[in-house]
């Protein structure tokens, strides 16, 4: 049996998997991604990618153009309504192209493509950025050792089987994946909420339907509950359908009763329709008591089930890679502790609880408004906080008196504590408009205010010593702030400062001058990234702060 040594080995090439691959190959790190299915999804599924996930994907460069690419509509281009069916007068409209404008939110806006035209534009960022991918190939058992983890991999044609020697393994094996299973991991929550079936179907929409964009109906039909989504096939669509377990069974949605569905759910009684799919899926809510064990993470489903009403699922999956890859990177390269791996955990595991009551709250809200009694009200935040405004806290994170424990923050009321994400404001480069999301992604940056001179020197003699990636920014010489906005929303002074990481969380801050600039960066550059820094006759010495993660 051949046996080959991979510094990350990934299992599961949906979203979770593919954008793990894509972000570790663009930070140079080799990584084996495996999939036992033999391509990538064939159906839509999930549909649309919001801004903060365009936020961690944009950084690899022209992949946000290739994403827009994919998708038939255009960016924001989504309308949200609540009815009894397509065709009747709404209930409720609760997003229109014109309300999706947050530009002064975020540099990124709302792709809608489905999962269908996603997963491949993320595998082909993936290859032609280094990462090996393998298909029609499954994990057939791993172990973990002292120094990695050892997993044999099963060619399905063949049968031939590989043993992989990797430092860390991803799991992004899906909902129902074997991965957490075998390392102990149970699932905690409310559990099951509704059987599903999911019908993709062809029909002459045009008359139906507005000839352009999204359009996602939230259908409170007399005869069920369920939702119509747009394709980016044209005149393709797909339904969602509840239906009682203890009345129906799956094998009684046969084609002719999937074609009436489809035909209650538009409103038109004669609809000439095509099944092209029928598929049925349980709606849970679950998040795993661990997100990692020994050198295994778990990410996306695999981690943490959410309810499709919001789209949650899908963009946690995403931004849990987006997690995974920075910190794999620093660890792998020798620029962070094993220890900085724990703080995956401590970050993610809070995000996906919220989440997932705020997709509760959407599936009550939208579709079942009698069923108050499922909410999650203790982890139930708005739309906007729940998507871009959660706060991390972790040992890779440096609080200071402005935490007040809160959960989220009104990303249009930021504070620029330590654990929130970086404001985006406009700048000037030259003659060029940036946003300040664009000065971070790969490296840590620190950020000074215009008389923080003192910050960019101490530094740049850190990043000197430390050998780790640490970039500078300094407002009013390397970029312009025309309007003023930047400092005073993160709640810096022009002799302050502030240290981002780079997933674009602010990990440190002072808010003014230090009279020891240098010993107080040296440190809190150190322990964001594992590391403890103490004095010892006089000699300042980094050491590892804590056990690692294996």
């Amino acid at each position: 049996m051949s046996v080959e040594r991979v510094p990350v080995l990934i299992v599961g090439a949906g979203y979770a998997g593919l954008s793990a691959a894509a972000l570790l190959a663009w930070r140079g790190v080799p990584c084996l991604l495996v999939e036992r299915r033999p391509s990538t999804s064939r159906l839509p599924k999930a549909h649309g990618i919001n801004r903060r996930s365009m936020e961690v994907l944009r950084v690899v460069e022209g992949l946000e153009d290739a994403l827009f690419a994919a998708s038939r509509t255009g960016a924001n281009e989504s309308t949200l309504i609540i009815a009894e069916s397509v065709t009747s007068p709404p209930i409720e409209t609760l997003v229109t192209k014109m309300s999706l404008d947050a530009t002064c939110v975020s540099p990124s806006k709302i792709c809608t493509a489905g999962q269908d035209r996603v997963e491949p534009v993320l595998l082909r960022f993936a290859r032609e950025n280094g990462a090996e991918i393998r298909f029609s190939t499954a994990l057939a058992r791993f172990s973990q050792r002292s120094d990695g983890v050892e997993a044999i991999l099963r060619d399905e044609a063949s049968g031939k089987e590989t043993t992989i020697l990797a430092d860390y393994m991803i799991a992004a094996d899906g909902a129902g994946g074997t991965i957490r299973d075998a390392g102990g991991v149970s699932m905690q929550g409310p559990g099951f909420l509704a059987d599903t079936i999911s019908v993709l179907f062809e029909a002459d929409l045009s008359a139906i339907l507005p000839s352009d964009g999204f359009v996602l109906y939230y259908l409170r039909n007399a005869a069920f509950s369920g939702a119509f989504v747009t394709c980016d096939e044209p005149n393709h669509g797909q339904i969602n359908i509840e239906y009682e377990s203890s009345r129906d069974q799956e094998s009684d949605f046969d084609e002719e009763r999937c074609k009436e569905l489809v035909r209650q759910s538009i409103g038109v009684h004669d609809l000439a329709v095509n099944i092209l799919d029928i598929r049925p899926w349980r709606m849970a809510a679950l998040v795993a008591d661990r997100m990692s064990f020994g050198r295994v993470f778990l990410a996306g489903d695999c981690a943490h089930i959410t309810p499709p009403v919001g789209g949650l699922g899908g963009q946690a999956a995403i931004q849990d890679a987006a997690d995974l890859a920075w910190k794999l990177a620093l660890v792998v390269k020798g620029h962070a502790a094993p220890v900085l791996l724990d703080s995956y955990e401590a970050e993610r595991k809070p995000v996906a609880r919220i989440a997932i009551a705020r997709a509760i709250a959407n599936y009550v809200e939208r579709l079942l408004p009698d069923r108050q009694d499922l909410r999650i009200r203790e982890d139930e935040y708005g739309l906007l906080e729940t998507a871009m405004g959660y706060r991390y806290r972790s040992d890779a994170i440096i609080a200071d008196d402005a935490d007040d424990g809160a959960p989220v923050e009104d990303p249009f009321r930021p504070t620029g504590a330590p654990g929130t994400r970086l404001v985006h404001v406009w700048l000037r480069r030259g003659e060029e408009t940036i946003s300040s999301h664009d000065l971070v992604g790969r490296d840590f940056m620190l950020f000074a205010g215009p008389q923080g001179s003192d910050w960019i020197e101490a530094a740049q003699h850190v990043g000197l010593r430390s050998g780790a990636p640490l970039g500078v920014c300094r407002l009013g010489f390397d970029v312009d702030d025309p309007e003023g906005l930047f400092l005073p929303r993160l709640g810096v002074s022009p002799e302050g400062a502030l240290l981002v990481r780079p997933d674009g969380f602010i990990c440190w801050r002072s808010r003014g001058h230090s009279p020891r600039p240098l010993s107080t960066l040296e440190e809190s550059f150190a322990r964001v990234r594992g590391f403890a820094t103490r004095e010892s006759n006089g000699i300042r010495e980094t050491a590892l702060a804590g056990a690692t993660s294996a």
